[in-house]
């Protein structure tokens, strides 16, 4: 996270987290190492830290591409069941619905609530959130709840939300 942070020119933000978790980087260059507070260091391998150079980036269009083509048959129903709410395409029923609210971190303003299946994964309400919110692009959004960060492919309930509680919503930009 604080490659990417520095890499996104947001340094400030990125010295904080190293200052919050007490890691130095005396040579300020990560890949020659960092030390912690007890004075352990700690290589970091140029990968860990640098950008691949050998990535192909999918293009959003891609799910519906295949779908046109007929080629869905490649993939199961629930895997395109899958894909289509990531994307806030899937079918919603009524009855599955709750009203969830999410305290942002990056303003002191009102929450934000978002309507949602109780089957939707952390990841689709996050893309509600960014939606709601108008996060640019390179905004990040991450779910906490009960000081535990959600993993995103997991629903709420799967991971011990219960209706009516507050989730935090950890804004970076």
């Amino acid at each position: 996270m604080v490659v990417a942070l520095a890499g996104d020119g947001d340094v400030e933000t990125a010295q904080g987290i190293l200052d919050a978790a007490g890691v130095t980087v005396p040579t300020g260059d990560l890949v020659n190492g960092v030390y912690d507070e007890a004075g352990n260091f700690y290589q970091m391998p140029e990968p860990v830290v640098s950008d691949p150079d050998n990535v192909m980036v999918e293009d959003d269009g891609a799910v519906e591409a295949e779908i046109a083509k007929g080629e869905e048959g490649e993939m199961d129903e629930e895997e395109l069941e899958r894909r289509r709410e990531e994307k806030g395409k899937g079918v919603l029923k009524s009855g599955d619905l709750v009203k969830l609210r999410a305290r942002l971190s990056d303003r002191g303003g009102p929450d934000v609530v978002i309507m949602l299946s109780k089957e939707q994964s952390v990841r689709v309400l996050i893309r509600k959130i960014q939606d709601e919110i108008g996060i640019p692009g390179k905004g990040k959004v991450r779910i906490a709840y009960l000081g535990k960060i959600l993993k995103e492919g997991e629903t709420l309930l799967a991971q011990g939300w219960r209706e009516g509680h507050v989730v935090n919503a950890l804004v970076f930009q």
